[in-house]
């Protein structure tokens, strides 16, 4: 089948007259998907891994251009500027019709809310919360802006996407309509060299953000010594750690997968997450994972892999679980073509039969 082909059953008779037909077929031209993202930085692999799974399920994507709202270290008046700026591009976007996909909510849960009075009849838009109630403040999370995300989510023009079972429990709690779970997007992984890795080296690596299980990492350290392993934390803003080394700064994109693929296993030490995506990450360079056992994890790695760890088990769990998925780095090959598969899968049925 051809692409033109594929993307036709978008526009197919089954959905005349629906939302979906007039996001997909304008003025009979199709109509490309649009990626809003205003964290280029942040989400750059995101956005390019959702855009490689769209285009290998046979979707046109295209960017929309949206501003940036990484404003660490700016000023107020530079930070209420980016917004409004981000805001005039949310209505540029929406009346150019089609269908959007926005990839990081800048106002929190009024997001949705602001989409649908921005698309009023031009648009389809799908909204993706990777947080419901995030670890540091965040705009649009008060009560009043939770209140008219709640009221957007019953309406056919927008549709809230999530990526794990703990999202979809967090916003259904909070009353929020039918949110939809989809797999996070992950890269087709490359091949692998048998000899790419430090046998020795355990990873975490990220932003430091309060959820990171810092007691769990001082009890780990004497253990991964005893087992001869070197314990080794890179990302901004975290502290000294006894027993590991600590490079307190921020990664590009080529540096976090030059440090990923280098390491014997990626630790994910999070007391509370939605999701990971530096645990997608090891999966796409084919480096063992070893985290809790969160319904995340569960999809993105399976419920029998060995590096998934209880709640009620403690460090000498964590140290066990390193040194055995060290001997299991073959399977992740498989693993994370079927996970792949699946992305392309659940994403083209979601864009297919999308009918908010």
């Amino acid at each position: 089948m051809t692409e033109d082909s594929r993307l036709l059953l978008l526009g197919s008779d089954q959905f005349d007259n629906s939302p979906v037909r007039r996001a997909v077929i304008l003025h009979n031209h199709l109509v490309p998907i649009s990626i809003y993202n205003p964290l280029p930085t942040t989400l750059h692999h995101y956005q390019a891994a959702l855009v490689d799974v769209l285009t290998s399920a046979g979707m046109r994507t295209g960017s929309a251009g949206a501003p940036s709202v990484e404003v660490h270290g700016k000023s107020t008046s530079q930070r209420a500027q980016a917004a409004l700026t981000d805001l005039a591009a949310h209505l540029r976007t929406a009346r150019r019709g089609g269908h959007v996909i926005v990839c990081w909510p800048t106002y929190g849960l009024l997001e949705p809310f602001i989409w649908w009075l921005a698309s009023w009849r031009r648009s389809t838009v799908s909204v993706i919360v990777h947080d419901p109630t995030p670890l540091r403040a965040q705009i649009g999370m008060g009560r009043g802006a939770r209140a008219m995300g709640r009221l957007a989510s019953r309406r056919r023009a927008v549709d809230v996407v999530v990526h794990s079972e703990a999202a979809l429990r967090q916003l259904e709690a909070m009353g929020w309509a039918s949110p939809t779970v989809l797999p996070h997007p992950l890269c087709r992984p490359l091949p692998r060299p048998d000899n790419s890795s430090d046998a020795r080296t355990v990873l975490v690596c990220g932003q430091y953000k309060p959820a990171r299980d810092l007691e769990l990492l001082d009890s780990l350290a004497p253990q991964l010594r005893e087992r001869g392993f070197r314990s080794l934390v890179v990302g901004r803003g975290w502290p000294q750690l006894p027993g590991w080394e600590v490079d307190n700064r921020f990664l590009s994109e080529t540096e976090l997968d030059q440090r990923i693929a280098g390491s014997a296993v990626v630790l994910i030490p999070y007391s509370r997450f939605y999701q990971s995506g530096i645990a997608v990450r090891a999966l796409e360079l084919g480096v063992p994972v070893v985290g809790p056992r969160h319904p995340f994890l569960m999809d993105l790695l399976g419920a029998q892999w060995p590096g998934l760890i209880s709640t009620e088990h403690g460090s000498s769990a964590w140290a066990e679980a390193i040194s055995e998925v060290t001997r299991c780095a073959a399977e992740l090959s498989s693993l994370s073509a079927a996970f792949r598969d699946r992305c392309e899968r659940e994403w083209a049925d979601y864009l297919r039969g999308l009918n908010i």
